[in-house]
């Protein structure tokens, strides 16, 4: 039986820039950590360095832009009956293919960006609401980029996926109110990423501020001083 008294997270994109070093700060306070990412081979590497330090992730290859209702209603299940609480879930996974006008933007495209960065986390969400309602104290933390990038030309799909995502948390946030889990919206910041990298390739990695501060703003939300 797990320690009941340590606390659980859950991070997705946990095998990009952000996921991995949210995982590993968690880890070192203290947290029990599911890594969930539809790269199985990053999930692997993210154990092995893990577990090299002491303490390895659960990871869970599973990819937002393809999974059903019944995968997250089953992921669910399977972290009740294991832990029986979930006390953080950080939604830090997103897709980007490249700045695109609209006109131009693959159907195909757009659904999947939108599958990953809204509508996935959407179902996830709603799996794990029960079970984070019965954990007092549990934060559900929505990871947001600029609001900018919300309305600005060319970042179609993925403009789309982050005002949803700000929207949603903030009705998750409305109706979570009298009880668990506290819902917040974060933005991390600029870091350097290969996400970042597909809309500005010629940015220098040494200009942007480290993903260290990144995971400090996330952490601060978590802590409700965010």
């Amino acid at each position: 039986m797990p320690d009941v008294e340590r606390q659980l997270a859950l991070v997705t994109g946990a095998a990009g820039t952000l996921g991995r070093a949210l995982v590993s700060a968690l880890i070192a306070r203290g947290f029990d950590c599911v890594a969930l990412d539809r790269n199985r081979r990053g999930l692997e590497q993210l154990h092995d360095q893990l577990a090299a330090q002491g303490t390895p992730p659960l990871g869970v290859p599973l990819d937002l832009a393809g999974a059903g209702p019944q995968h997250y209603a089953e992921l669910a299940e399977s972290l009740g009956e294991q832990f029986g609480r979930l006390d953080l879930l950080i939604h830090a996974a997103a897709e980007f293919r490249a700045l695109t006008p609209i006109e131009h933007t693959d159907p195909e495209d757009w659904m999947k960006v939108l599958q990953a960065g809204l509508t996935g986390p959407f179902l996830l969400s709603r799996a794990l609401l029960p079970l984070m309602r019965a954990t007092p104290g549990s934060v559900m933390l929505w990871v947001a980029d600029d609001e900018k990038v919300r309305r600005a030309a060319y970042w179609g799909g993925y403009g789309v996926a982050q005002a949803g995502r700000a929207a949603l948390a903030g009705i998750l946030a409305a109706e979570c109110a009298r009880d668990a889990p506290d819902v917040r919206l974060v933005d991390p910041g600029p870091f350097h990423s290969p996400l970042r990298s597909r809309a500005w390739p010629a940015e220098r990695p040494d200009a942007l501020p480290s993903v260290e501060q990144a995971v400090a703003r996330v952490l601060a939300a978590v802590e409700g001083d965010g």
